[in-house]
């Protein structure tokens, strides 16, 4: 009976203990989070002479070709990514502004232009917001 009443405080201490771990915040100005600004996005979804199909990629291309987006503010490049061709979907946050890009179907791991460039011009992006676009590699565009 002795025990009981001795080991109940004592979990409860314990219990109080682990949970007060969770509640220290540091408040020195250099902890202080700097907010991160709002960016927004740009998706473009693309197909093979309008079919989202593997096959598709790989006939057109002779073998293999990745997805290449070429994003400019102005005359300067702010970004280059590339996605698997079968992909058909490519994300990129940006901040708030105009601008323009390329989409390009290139050799996979060499980078030369498999089909022509299709230009994307008047791009918006708003902070929060999603912008897609949709565009299509015709079996004529294919070099």
């Amino acid at each position: 009976m002795n025990q009981e009443k001795s080991v109940f405080p004592l979990c409860g201490l314990a219990l109080s203990s682990f949970l007060a771990l969770g509640c220290f915040v540091d408040v020195r100005d250099d902890a202080r989070l700097r907010p991160r600004p709002s960016l927004g996005s740009l998706t473009v979804q693309w197909t093979v002479n309008r079919q989202a199909s593997e096959r598709a990629c790989a006939r057109y291309s002779r073998g293999g070709a990745d997805f290449e987006l070429i994003i400019y503010r102005d005359d300067r490049e702010v970004a280059r990514e590339y996605a698997s061709c079968e992909d058909f979907s490519l994300t990129v946050d940006l901040p708030p502004d105009e601008y323009k890009a390329y989409a390009t179907l290139v050799e996979r791991g060499d980078d030369r232009p498999v089909t022509t460039t299709l230009p994307l011009e008047q791009i918006d992006i708003v902070r929060g917001a999603a912008l897609n676009i949709d565009v299509d590699f015709p079996s004529t565009s294919f070099l």
